[in-house]
Parts: C-alpha cells; sequence; structure tokens
C-alpha cells in the first residue's frame, strides 16, 4: 500500500476524480490539467523534453490560463528534467519552489472549538473563497476572473468540495477538497494571517478527513508547501518525497488558487 500512497502523492491530480470546468488531457508521457485559471503538468515521463514544452505551452495559451507549472515528482524523467526546463526559460516556481507529497491514514486530531461548515451554495462558496484570495492578495480583475470561473465550476453534487471555518459568523479559513477512488485530495487551502496558531487549519484538515470516511475512502493526499508542510508532519501526515515546480514566464502570472499549497495554520 506504500507505494500506492506514494503515487498518489507524487502525482494527486492525475488521480482525482472528474471536476466540472476542468479539462485533463493525457499524452503518456505527461497530463496536462487546466482548471480555468491555472495549468499543471504532471507525471512527466518524457522524451522529447523540447517538443513537450512547445506542446504544453500551446495548450496553455489554448485555455487562456493564468499560470503554467510543471511538477516534477520524485519518479520524473529524464533525471535531469530540472535542468532542461530551466534550459528552455522555465524559472523555479516563485511561490514555492518546491513541495512535499504526503498522505494520511490515521484520524488527524480535532479543533472542535473552531466552526466548520461545507458549504452547500455559490454564494457561500464565493465568500469563504475571499480568504484565500486574500492570502494570495490577488487584484480585482483576478478575484472577478476566479469568480466566474467559480461560477461555471459550482457543482455541490459533484467530486468537489468545499469546507469554511468560521469566527464570529465570518468566515477565516477554506479548505478544498477532491474525491479520489481511494481516498480525498486537499486541493488548496487559506487561512487569514490574524487567526493563524488557534487551530483553524487543524479543524478544516479533520473536516475534509470526516468526508474523506463518510465516503469510504479514509486517506488523504496532499501536495504541501513550506507553510502546512511541518502542522500536516504534527497531524500524522507521512512525507513520501519532494516535488520541484517549474513555472513558465510565457505563460504565468503568478501561481493561482487550484494548487496543493496551503498557506494555512
Amino acid at each position: 500500500m506504500t507505494g500506492r500512497l506514494a503515487e498518489l502523492a507524487e502525482d494527486t491530480l492525475v488521480h482525482v476524480l472528474p471536476q466540472r470546468g476542468v479539462v485533463q488531457i493525457d499524452r503518456g508521457d505527461l497530463v496536462f490539467t487546466s482548471t480555468g485559471n491555472t495549468a499543471t503538468v504532471q507525471r512527466v515521463r518524457l522524451g522529447d523534453v523540447e517538443e513537450a514544452v512547445a506542446w504544453v505551452r500551446k495548450r496553455a495559451h489554448e485555455h487562456e490560463v493564468l499560470g503554467l507549472d510543471w511538477w516534477v515528482g520524485w519518479h520524473a524523467t529524464p533525471s535531469n528534467l530540472g535542468e532542461r526546463l530551466l534550459a528552455l526559460g522555465l524559472v523555479p516556481d516563485p511561490d514555492e519552489p518546491t513541495l512535499t507529497g504526503m498522505t494520511c491514514e490515521e484520524p488527524p486530531p480535532a479543533a472542535p472549538e473552531i466552526e466548520v461548515r461545507r458549504i452547500e451554495t455559490l454564494e457561500e462558496q464565493l465568500d469563504v473563497l475571499e480568504v484565500d484570495w486574500d492570502v494570495w492578495s490577488h487584484t480585482d480583475t483576478e478575484r472577478e476572473r476566479r469568480a466566474e470561473t467559480e461560477r461555471r465550476r459550482f457543482d455541490p453534487n459533484g467530486n468537489v468540495q468545499h469546507f469554511g471555518a468560521y469566527v464570529d459568523g465570518r468566515p477565516v479559513g477554506f479548505g478544498r477538497a477532491v474525491d479520489m477512488d481511494h481516498g480525498v485530495a486537499l486541493l488548496g487551502g487559506a487561512v487569514l494571517a490574524d487567526h493563524r496558531g488557534k487551530g483553524v487549519y487543524r479543524a478544516l484538515v479533520r473536516a475534509r478527513w470526516e468526508h474523506a470516511v463518510a465516503r469510504g475512502t479514509p486517506i488523504l493526499v496532499v501536495q504541501a508547501g513550506r507553510m502546512s508542510e511541518p502542522v500536516l508532519r504534527n497531524l500524522g501526515f507521512q512525507a513520501h518525497g519532494v516535488l520541484h515546480l517549474y513555472a513558465d514566464p510565457g505563460v504565468s502570472s503568478g501561481h493561482g488558487d487550484d494548487g496543493d499549497k496551503h498557506r494555512a495554520r
């Protein structure tokens, strides 16, 4: 099972169930995923690196994404793929140059003092996502584009669930969960700066664990950034390896909010 968990942690987006408004193309040697805001490349097993980069750039421009990142896992090939991408004009992701692929098979600790609710309406979702957009300092233009994307993608009965953490009725944290055949992926999360260190992030992780248990797939999978990785270790997550992220400046305008880099506590 350990090998299977490591596979989920390395190339998470390849294993999530279909989502409304998300396009995924499996070329065999890579998997290109576009959310409408951002695009990522995972499970990279290349022969002709130059051709693959040109193909990905073309797809990214066709989808008019705001950002494009290659997520180079520990099994990516060729072994010098990172150097090859740099030579072709890509750069280490300016926000998170590395992520840690992690999984959890045991109940993480709860934070009962924090109110967490599963989002049921589009209005609630847009409200709680303002937390994420505040954390990432998105401009008004970016927020409107992302709001429009959320309106197109909203599907309360689909494979994506959002959770909001509230203090005095105001959203202070958000977490996204995307269902997999054998688990649930934590694809995005954020907590407002003045509410970190108070159990908000822990409560959001626990809520998504309970969602995973309820659907009969008690495994959480995450590709964690520098802020969430130590917190998740303390919550019982196991690290499987490190991914290196490379942004394409010809496409990217900053990293989007659809990755698994949890700026949260």
